[in-house]
Formats: structure tokens, C-alpha cells, sequence
């Protein structure tokens, strides 16, 4: 289940971040991650979007916390639903070209 949350991350700052320090971004929104999923034990990058044209970015992280592990992205758009579903694309796109599908 989605559930959409909020930031108020300005876009200078998720570019910032985003490119070359992914887990800095995540530690601006800990604590709100961390009052929905309780405390968090680790978290990696999992992937990393970017869409220039729309300026659409998803970070997706796999976050091991008080519920077990989970997937969580932090979406930068104007429509985070049509962005969510272009990162899916995007994901589907780099697994089928990893297991040779072109």
C-alpha cells in the first residue's frame, strides 16, 4: 500500500542531495519516516530517477525498521502519482535490459 506524505524539501536541496548524497536526503524526513514505520535500523539506496523535462525525481531506499524491511521513495514532482508510475517504467526497463531482453 502507497501512502503519500507531504516534504517540504526545497528543489535545491533534493538536487543537491539527490545526485551524490541520496542518504543525506533521507535523514532531513528520519523522523517522519520514523513516526509512521517506527525506528529505523538501516537504510540503503536502492535507485535513483530523474526525469529533466518534467524535473521528476524518485529516490528509492530499502529502509529495515521497527516493521521489517520495506521500500520507501522520496518523489519530487508536481504529480507523484504519473511520476511513481514513470519511475516503475524506468525500473522495468533497467531489469529487462539486465536480463537481456531488448
Amino acid at each position: 500500500m502507497d501512502k503519500f506524505i507531504p516534504l517540504d524539501i526545497p528543489l535545491d536541496k533534493v538536487l543537491e542531495f539527490a545526485e551524490n548524497r541520496p542518504l543525506e536526503l533521507f535523514k532531513l524526513v528520519r523522523n517522519i519516516i520514523e513516526n509512521e514505520v517506527g525506528q529505523v535500523y538501516d537504510v540503503e539506496v536502492y535507485e535513483k530517477y530523474f526525469d529533466p523535462k518534467d524535473m521528476d525525481i524518485v529516490i528509492e531506499y530499502f529502509v529495515k525498521c521497527s516493521l521489517g524491511e520495506l521500500s520507501l521513495k522520496i518523489i519530487y514532482s508536481r504529480d507523484p502519482m504519473k511520476t511513481l508510475n514513470k519511475y516503475y517504467d524506468y525500473e522495468k526497463s533497467i531489469k529487462s535490459r539486465s536480463h537481456g531482453n531488448y
